[in-house]
């Protein structure tokens, strides 16, 4: 069984939902909170726990009571938390106002993410040296996302990573990583180039190539996804399902992704599983809530 590692952030989201947002200075009756365990790279080891892989989390988190739950809700799902530390600080936080039509305010604290660091990942290194795949994403600072791909080059382990949420990426990481993963978004900041089509999606491709990317696995929602590799550029097409919440469908196609890989499947087998996990995700309110098992994705990837 293929051992994957996870270096990335761990947030806890603070949801209030009310029918309008208050003005300056007002106070207004809220309908509804709710608190969720999320962050990018949390999600990704969440999704690979859930499909069954041999997951470890690299990441910090602060000194206050949604870290105790985090650690307890990591152990219950089976993500092992050997690369997790509790710093002098608050946990990540995403503090969201959600109104009445759907619009949202949102307010991130870093907290612990942001000592994430060179020396830390270096603390930890034998976890991604262990590590068959290793998972990045870009919630932590930038010198740590560096300091793993290096680790994981040297070690042979197979980098996956999401350049969100979307930003400038050094030149040496993309010459490090074995697959990068972007969305329309994502790949126009690291190219230039909108993919608004297919031909816009080649384009972009092409582009990664050229800066170094040995695989582009460029995410298009619900049309699936396109493969640009060794010169040769692929569309796999997406799932046809009733959607409630699209939240984290992208951190649950890169755990599909991973997953597949570590089964042995080549490059475009593995998108088609990656859709289908992130089809399901999308069918089941809550990002970590709705990533699917196992079996839930094989259905639909067999159908």
């Amino acid at each position: 069984m293929s051992r994957f590692c996870v270096a990335g952030s761990l947030n806890i989201d603070l949801v209030t939902r009310t029918k309008r947002f208050p003005k300056k200075g007002e106070t207004v009756q809220g309908e509804s909170f709710s608190t969720f365990t999320g962050g990018k790279g949390a999600n990704q080891a969440v999704a690979l726990s859930k499909l069954g892989a041999d997951t470890v989390m690299i990441g910090k988190l602060g000194n206050d009571i949604y870290a105790a739950q985090y650690m307890e809700y990591f152990r219950k799902l089976g993500v092992k938390t050997s690369g997790i530390m509790r710093e002098e600080t608050s946990t990540g936080i995403a503090v969201i106002t959600v109104d009445g039509e759907g619009e949202n305010f949102i307010i991130i604290i870093p907290g612990a993410n942001g000592r994430m660091d060179s020396e830390y990942i270096k603390d930890k290194k034998e976890l991604i040296e262990q590590a068959d795949f290793l998972l990045l994403q870009l919630e932590v600072p930038m010198e740590a996302v560096l300091e793993a791909a290096r680790t994981a080059k040297n070690a042979g382990t197979k980098i996956i990573f999401d350049p969100a949420p979307a930003m400038d990426v050094p030149a040496e990481l993309l010459r490090l990583v074995d697959i990068i993963t972007p969305n329309e978004t994502e790949a126009e900041a690291l190219t230039g180039i909108r993919p608004d089509d297919e031909s816009g999606f080649e384009a972009a491709g092409k582009a990664l190539a050229e800066k170094g990317v040995k695989a582009a696995v460029m995410k298009a929602g619900a049309k699936g996804a396109y493969i640009f590799e060794n010169g040769v550029f692929t569309h796999v097409a997406g799932f046809k399902v009733k959607t409630a919440d699209t939240t984290a469908a992208g951190d649950t196609f890169n755990a599909g992704l991973a997953y597949a890989l570590g089964e042995g499947l080549e490059l475009k087998s593995a998108v088609r599983f990656a859709n289908s996990a992130a089809a399901i995700s999308t069918t089941k309110h809550g990002a970590q809530d709705g990533m699917p098992s196992i079996e839930e994705v094989r259905n639909l990837a067999d159908s």
